[in-house]
């Protein structure tokens, strides 16, 4: 299936930024991302500060949501300039306390569900609800997930969500018509035993083609929350209890899913996470599917990867649990422009937002209206795919629940529990049982604890 991009006038950046990255990502003036502010030339205009997370991706969100806020305030008659910061992603977290502890921390703050509770709790980000209150903030619009990863403390919204993220299977459609796969058969659903039988006839194919060893069916995305935390649910088990405060490895169910994460491993079915990084593989070609949301999308156009998506396997046999969450904008505690950065956070979660946002091909709009629209701009930047995989299903297959499974624990401790957990599954194959994998891991994650 060739993909094809589809130009929109409103994504400033997009070929040149596949090609280049971020460095050689352009505004609608032709200005590099690094040259200053996106916006008024005025000097009175309002500079308001955007953190950002420094990659590629990112890059482009920002540039296109920074330059359609401009114009929505010039369109009221209010000058703005926006100041993108670009803060390391390795160093993203720390950086944004160093700021905040220095009283340097931009107005807004993009940030993820599962780092988003510690700033709350120790007063670096706004609490929102008032916001959300006094302009009567119609809910009723939106996907009825989109806010629960959002409220990150004591049940109150401490970000505004840009997007709706849940896993689905990425597919390299070159390499799997290179082996003969029918993966169409698949698209109005299937069972994670039919998806295990698959990967076996893909390796057998694999085996009979190369003698690489490091081409895998599946890419490894076990070590990732949202794939990690729904899997071992369906299984019986699970990774952490907020309400108990304890780790649940020691779980039959836990062990059970552990156990068959080790049999996929040892099979060759997936990427050993000990030896690769989720991605590495399908990024590279070398993969034939991948668990992964929807904002991976641009870097698999990137790397030429043409795609196709299915829906997430029913894993388990009976419950079958479906992780979601999303990231978004905060508001820094200390900015003098809260009302401000409180409109640019609006803009993102109102139609035209999520339409610029839509453009660079990395969101499920969390606005309903938008999601289900066929002819929406997110749907159209793969021309001919169907992407309905990465939407909500109106269907009571699935048990929905957030991708950060120790939210409601200490704050401080929590973003430390899925850290340790996510390096405790790259250890699997170190251990020759499931039993003995699983009693290292509970002492490992309640010394996290």
């Amino acid at each position: 299936m060739l993909k094809k991009i589809l130009r929109i006038p409103v994504l400033f950046c997009l070929i040149v930024g596949m090609m280049f990255g971020a460095a050689a990502c352009t505004r609608g003036d032709g200005t590099d991302i690094g040259d200053g502010p996106i916006g008024s030339d005025d000097p009175d205009a309002v500079e308001l500060q955007v953190a950002y997370q420094q990659d590629s991706s990112e890059a482009r969100i920002i540039t296109a949501l920074s330059s359609g806020f401009v114009k929505e305030q010039q369109a009221k008659g209010v000058g703005v300039r926006i100041n993108p910061v670009a803060v390391p992603a390795a160093e993203y977290n720390q950086s944004i306390l160093k700021m905040y502890n220095g009283e340097n921390l931009p107005d807004v703050v993009y940030t993820y569900d599962d780092y988003a509770s510690q700033w709350a709790e120790n007063g670096v980000f706004e609490n929102l609800d008032p916001y959300f209150e006094k302009d009567s903030f119609d809910f009723s619009k939106y996907d009825e997930n989109a806010f629960e990863p959002a409220r990150v403390y004591n049940g109150s919204l401490y970000y505004a969500p840009r997007e709706y993220n849940q896993p689905v299977v990425y597919l390299n459609t070159s390499l799997l018509e290179q082996y003969g796969i029918d993966y169409e058969q698949y698209k109005d659903g299937w069972t994670w035993d039919e998806m295990v039988a698959l990967l076996r006839t893909i390796r057998t194919k694999m085996d009979a083609q190369t003698n690489r060893d490091y081409i895998y069916p599946l890419d490894s995305s076990f070590e990732w929350a949202a794939m990690l935390n729904a899997f071992v649910l369906s299984e019986g088990g699970y990774l952490f209890d907020a309400e108990t405060r304890k780790a649940g490895f020691e779980e039959a169910g836990t062990q059970a899913a552990m156990g068959e994460i080790m049999q996929l491993i040892e099979n060759k079915l997936i990427a050993d996470p000990r030896s690769t990084v989720s991605g590495g593989a399908f990024l590279n070609g070398n993969a034939a599917m991948w668990i992964m949301s929807r904002p991976r999308v641009s870097s698999c156009i990137e790397s030429e990867i043409e795609l196709a998506f299915l829906p997430m396997p029913l894993m388990g046999e009976n419950e079958h649990y479906l992780c979601y969450g999303n990231t978004g904008y905060a508001i820094s505690s200390i900015s003098d422009k809260k009302d401000l950065a409180w409109e640019f956070c609006k803009y993102v979660m109102c139609e035209s937002g999520q339409e610029v946002f839509s453009a660079t091909g990395n969101c499920v709009p969390i606005l309903l209206s938008m999601q289900q629209d066929e002819n929406a701009t997110w749907r159209k930047y793969l021309e001919g795919v169907d992407q309905s995989a990465f939407i909500r299903s109106d269907s009571d297959e699935y048990t929905y629940v957030l991708s950060t499974y120790a939210r409601g624990y200490d704050p401080s401790k929590e973003r430390g529990i899925y850290n340790k957990v996510r390096q405790l599954i790259g250890e699997l194959s170190n251990y020759t049982s499931a039993a003995a994998f699983c009693t290292y891991a509970q002492a490992q994650t309640e010394g996290v604890m």
